[in-house]
């Protein structure tokens, strides 16, 4: 569903489109039981301050929260004689209230995955799913006498390069496979690599940097074969391709909420029924045994909502976003000749541009874009400021100056033509002005 713009001039049709919002199936069976006004003031609220703030494209790092997902999680986090705030392994009607709503949204995060319930652990986001996965598969081995390889891409992200060196340090060792200059994975190293002996693998579905969608299948189908465990990053994947564990075969999936309009502080994991992993955070036996810790009910729900909204959206997103995004990418192209756009010969998902300014300082011209109203970004948010190239393009084999030049552009759902507009225009005349002082 593509944000609609309305003017704060005309109040009347704010409030029909905010209406309009709400009769469609999935949002109405989602927010079943919700209050229904409390729905439509979060929805105005959230259109009027889009049509006032800056031109935000820096989706990859982050997405605003959408009005469905707070109201959800408005009932759990709002003091109030009615406030839901039990402890879901609670026994009482306070507890077990909280866990209906905790395993409701487990169904509706299974239904996207079209796994089972019992398959979902929830956790505080990408980073400690992707840590879950890869410490627990490859402790899982070592605890049943072998001492498994670790293989992975030099395009991943820190959350899964920083647990690589960690278990690398604990004496697993580590492989990476190499990189397409167009920005994939090569399959065939994959492959050569899972001939050598016991082995957990590891591969993101889609780069954060470029965009670029990995050849998960390929590696999946290599990894099956030899009896390989393998974890998918799939945390800028949710709302841009199907996440359909069947169709990804994968042993394990990382997603994390506030990529696709959910909560801050909460993510998942898929864990296929009959997987051997060891648990990183003991306590008390939530989530299945898989994670202890007091269950985040509300952040859970907000998830499961963007999530459910992500997805049932998502065709009519992505059209609008390459459309977008080919239009911005012709404007800088038409405007900046010299420009590169790193992964354009790959598939990439629609709402991604990682592009190099030759002669620019990446960060200086994000900061000037930010002075004028435009979030972007030099890559990860992770490691920005660094003062250091992408690794990324590095594995890519751009150059350290090329690298240096790059920035990150990367849409969402309320994106407009106007916003695309102004950002190509300042975009153009910031580069200029940097060009000119070299």
């Amino acid at each position: 569903m593509v944000f609609e713009k309305t003017q704060d001039r005309n109040k009347g049709h704010l409030k029909c489109g905010v209406e309009r919002r709400l009769t469609g199936g999935v949002a109405s069976s989602i927010l079943r039981g919700v209050d229904r006004e409390s729905i439509v003031r979060a929805l105005q609220a959230g259109a009027k301050s889009a049509a006032h703030n800056a031109v935000y494209l820096d989706w990859n790092a982050t997405a605003p929260l959408r009005a469905e997902a707070f109201a959800v999680m408005r009932p759990f986090l709002e003091p109030s004689p009615r406030q839901q705030f039990g402890n879901a392994a609670s026994l009482h009607r306070q507890g077990q209230a909280a866990r209906v709503e905790l395993e409701r949204a487990r169904r509706i995060c299974a239904e996207v995955l079209q796994c089972t319930p019992e398959e979902i652990v929830f956790t505080s986001g990408g980073t400690e799913a992707n840590n879950l996965a890869l410490r627990g598969l490859a402790w899982a081995m070592r605890n049943s006498g072998e001492n498994p390889r670790l293989i992975a891409c030099a395009l991943e992200h820190a959350a899964v390069h920083e647990t690589l060196r960690g278990l690398e340090a604990q004496g697993f060792p580590t492989v990476l496979a190499t990189t397409c200059e167009m920005g994939s994975a090569d399959t065939l190293a994959f492959e050569c690599a899972l001939e050598k002996g016991t082995a957990v693998a590891t591969l993101m579905l889609v780069n954060n940097e470029t965009g670029v969608v990995q050849p998960v299948q390929a590696v999946a189908e290599a990894a099956q074969s030899r009896g390989v465990p393998f974890h998918v990053d799939a945390v800028q994947a949710a709302g841009k391709l199907s996440l359909q564990v069947a169709g990804l075969n994968c042993t394990t999936l990382a997603l994390s909420a506030h990529k696709f309009e959910g909560p801050p502080g909460v993510g998942l994991l898929y864990v296929r029924r009959g997987t051997n992993l060891i648990p990183q955070i003991t306590g008390g036996g939530q989530e299945g045994g898989w994670r202890g810790g007091t269950g985040n009910v509300a952040g859970a729900m907000g998830l499961a909502v963007a999530l459910k909204l992500a997805e049932s959206e998502r065709m009519v997103t992505t059209s609008h976003l390459k459309n977008l995004r080919e239009r911005f990418e012709n404007q800088v192209k038409s405007t900046c000749p010299g420009a590169v756009i790193h992964g354009v010969l790959a598939p990439r998902v629609a709402n991604t541009s990682f592009i190099s300014f030759p002669g620019c300082d990446g960060t200086t011209l994000v900061q000037a874009l930010d002075a004028e109203g435009i979030s972007c970004s030099t890559g990860a948010a992770c490691s920005e400021g660094v003062g250091k190239p992408s690794h990324v393009l590095t594995a890519m084999g751009v150059s350290a100056a090329l690298g240096r030049a790059a920035v990150r552009f990367s849409l969402g759902r309320t994106t407009t033509e106007e916003h695309v507009r102004q950002a190509s225009a300042v975009v153009a005349r910031i580069v200029r002005r940097q060009c000119s002082n070299v």
